[in-house]
């Protein structure tokens, strides 16, 4: 397929042909990935901490339209350099990451005791905190701890005496040395009982 170079690209002071639209403008590869990018990145800041998961028409068009165009300039083998074939892939992989985080199960604001204690450290007496808010499958919970994006903790109910293993899925800092952390529950369905409190009517 060969390069769309008919129009000039509408980045300010860009004199490369275009390969690409978004949005109804037109640009080159380069400034297209750095849109692209851009935007996704502030679209997951946003998602991060919220229990808002509906996106306006506008935002989930242009979700679409980058996975679209990601589609089309992959094919394009022979034009991209290794970097760039790099680049294609990685955006891909998070416009796919802003959709899961659509696609989660709504979150509900509910303060539940806990304590959270890394996976490694079995024994030691963890942290004593509370969940911001909660899903089946995840919560947003306020912690000192140094916990880094993958790390594997332990994280136990205290009000019923349960736990389950989860990762830590992002990182927020809130005040001073604390954070907001988002952890996905591993090894349990419905860890906080939200789908037995819905059978039951509340």
């Amino acid at each position: 397929m060969p390069a769309k170079t008919t129009e000039p690209c509408d980045w300010a002071g860009c004199e490369k042909g275009s390969r690409t639209k978004l949005g109804g403008r037109s640009f080159c590869l380069d400034h297209f990935l750095e849109l692209a990018r851009a935007r996704i990145e502030s679209l997951l800041q946003l998602l991060a901490g919220s229990a808002e998961r509906n996106l306006s028409p506008e935002v989930q068009s242009f979700l679409s339209e980058v996975i679209s165009e990601i589609t089309v300039l992959a094919a394009e083998t022979r034009l991209l350099a290794p970097s760039q074939r790099e680049e294609l892939i990685a955006l891909s992989t998070r416009a796919a990451e802003v959709y899961q985080c659509i696609q989660r199960t709504p979150r509900y604001p509910r303060r539940i005791a806990c304590v959270v204690r890394a996976d490694s450290l079995p024994n030691e007496p963890g942290e004593k905190s509370s969940t911001v808010n909660i899903s089946q499958r995840g919560a947003c919970i306020d912690l000192r701890q140094d916990l880094k994006a993958g790390q594997i903790v332990i994280v136990e109910r205290v009000d019923v005496a349960k736990s389950a293993r989860a990762r830590v899925a992002w990182l927020k800092p809130s005040v001073a040395d604390r954070s907001l952390v988002g952890l996905e529950i591993i090894d349990e369905a419905d860890f906080w009982g939200l789908g037995m409190a819905a059978e039951g009517g509340a």
